[in-house]
């Protein structure tokens, strides 16, 4: 058998831009961390549904990324929901905050912070 389901999948990472997605699986799996990719709201809560996951990353500026329906098809016990925004667009903090995201910080403190966050 190949592909994801051969990893421990500790992170599920929701994020359309793929360099920025790149970048942190591979500091992820840098530190042991297994990491999950996907691009949309119904693949994420796929992957935390089949496999034990602790943390879902989400790019708050994900196409069609609805927040409250995200965490609310979530399975319980649900991962850690941790999303990022561009600092000038605080629309996005706004709805993750309403729609129960465990912490919502700006990409730049998500970038810089990244290995913190990770584990």
């Amino acid at each position: 058998m190949s592909g994801p389901a051969e990893i421990n999948t500790d992170i599920v990472v929701l994020c359309s831009d793929l360099f920025f997605a790149s970048e942190i699986e591979g500091t992820a799996r840098l530190h042991g961390i297994g990491v999950r990719l996907v691009d949309t709201d119904q693949q994420a809560v796929e992957a935390v549904s089949s496999n034990p996951t602790r943390l879902l990353l989400v790019d708050l500026r994900n196409p069609g990324l609805d927040c409250g329906q995200l965490t609310a098809s979530l399975p319980d016990p649900r991962p850690k929901v941790l999303g990022f925004y561009p600092h000038v667009q605080t629309e996005y903090l706004e709805a993750a905050q309403a729609a129960g995201f465990d912490e919502v910080v700006t990409r730049g403190r998500f970038s810089s912070d990244l290995v913190s966050f990770l584990k």
